[in-house]
């Protein structure tokens, strides 16, 4: 089986999508697919630095990073960059298709090659019910009204063509569903946690407490970027009186810069809490050391479809507090209070309230739940069982 997807990243860009993608493709080499991804150079998402252009076989995925072109403008309709190159790949042998993410000018590619050879193709779509939600709405200026255009008048109908389009949320299918009115949409949950990864030594975690000076301090952790999306800033405002008034509480935010004015007010935020505030970016092994460390991890995002470092921080054995933001936590994987806690998005009181709980009591019990729903549902293994399933629908799809 020849399968080629189709994305704008890959890591070492990093991102909730980036890390499924380049996980699903391992786990699906293993099992001898032929898997190639097709993707840009660069390493962050607002596109300003990126590695050397090329083929590669990382990990037992043919990885092609092609040339690609920043707009020097905004682009109400895509991504701010073009790639000429996917007008060729598209071209190449394959027997499934996949276009991951946003629906993009690859998709208008891939669609007509896949109808002409008969290969089925597959939208592995990440955008959550509130986006879609937006991006229709077509409020706040020119942009958006042409965005809210092109998304009824083109994207639609081109999602429509698709042999399957796989949601990240129950809540992002019913969008897509009711929003724009298809019905070749599937959901799928596409984070996992790699067991593996966790294996991991305690000199290991002690090497990591010793590289960031957090001695034996208890930590609560914020693994993931630093974007308004992400929510850093409500956590620090939450976390800072809890800190004063315990001293043996550090915070840890780890995680790349994707937009620096916000990771600015992040640190201005947190500034008068000196070192009980750590910055850092770890490499993989040393985050995942981290999370064992770790008693809480916190996501208090302002909007995404799963989480993924939810997952990592359950099955890590931390207490995990999200936003109800994140559709997934609020729809499918957390049951507040029995695996997790649940609290209402920008809710900086609920949010330190929260804290203040993971802190102050005995969670054990909510901590082990959500690692062995994490086992019994969300190893990679598992999750790719599940996909695979969906490709073999989608190849029995005729549209």
């Amino acid at each position: 089986m020849v399968l080629r997807f189709f994305s704008y990243f890959y890591p070492p860009c990093i991102g909730g999508g980036e890390v499924i993608l380049q996980h699903q493709a391992e786990e699906l080499a293993r099992r001898g697919w032929e898997v190639h991804v097709h993707t840009t150079p660069y390493t962050n998402l607002n596109l300003s630095s990126q590695v050397a252009c090329g083929s590669t076989v990382e990990r037992g995925v043919h990885v092609h990073r092609r040339r690609s072109f920043a707009l020097p403008f905004h682009n109400p309709l895509e991504k701010d960059a073009v790639t000429p190159a996917f007008l060729g790949d598209a071209l190449r042998k394959a027997d499934l298709i996949v276009c991951v993410g946003f629906p993009s000018l690859h998709l208008d590619l891939l669609l007509p090659r896949a109808r002409l050879a008969g290969i089925p193709l597959v939208v592995q779509n990440y955008i959550t019910a509130d986006y879609l939600e937006e991006i229709l709405g077509g409020k706040g200026g020119l942009n958006k009204r042409i965005r809210a255009k092109y998304w009824q008048n083109w994207t639609r109908p081109q999602l429509a063509r698709a042999n399957l389009i796989i949601a990240d949320s129950p809540a992002a299918g019913a969008a897509l569903r009711s929003k724009l009115g298809l019905s070749n949409v599937a959901v799928h949950i596409g984070m996992a946690v790699d067991p593996r990864e966790f294996q991991i030594s305690p000199s290991e975690g002690a090497a990591v407490r010793a590289k960031l000076g957090l001695g034996d301090a208890r930590i609560v952790l914020a693994p993931s970027r630093l974007s308004r999306q992400k929510g850093a800033d409500l956590l620090v405002q939450a976390m800072a009186p809890l800190l004063r008034e315990r001293p043996n509480w550090r915070l840890v935010i780890a995680g790349p810069v994707n937009e620096v004015d916000f990771a600015d007010e992040v640190r201005r935020l947190a500034a008068p809490l000196g070192d009980k505030v750590c910055f850092t970016v770890l490499p993989r092994n040393e985050l995942c050391a981290l999370l064992l460390e770790s008693a809480i991890v916190a996501l208090p995002s302002r909007g995404e479809t799963v989480g993924g470092v939810v997952f990592e921080a359950m099955y890590a054995g931390a207490l995990a507090i999200v936003s109800d933001a994140v559709e997934a936590a609020r729809e499918d994987y957390l049951e507040d209070g029995q695996n997790g806690l649940l609290v209402p998005s920008e809710n900086i009181p609920a949010l330190q309230q929260a804290l203040q709980r993971g802190m102050d009591t005995d969670t054990s019990a909510m901590r082990a739940a959500g690692r062995a729903m994490i086992e019994a549902r969300f190893t990679w293994s598992r999750s790719v069982e599940r996909l695979v399933a969906l490709y073999e629908k989608a190849k029995e799809v005729r549209r």
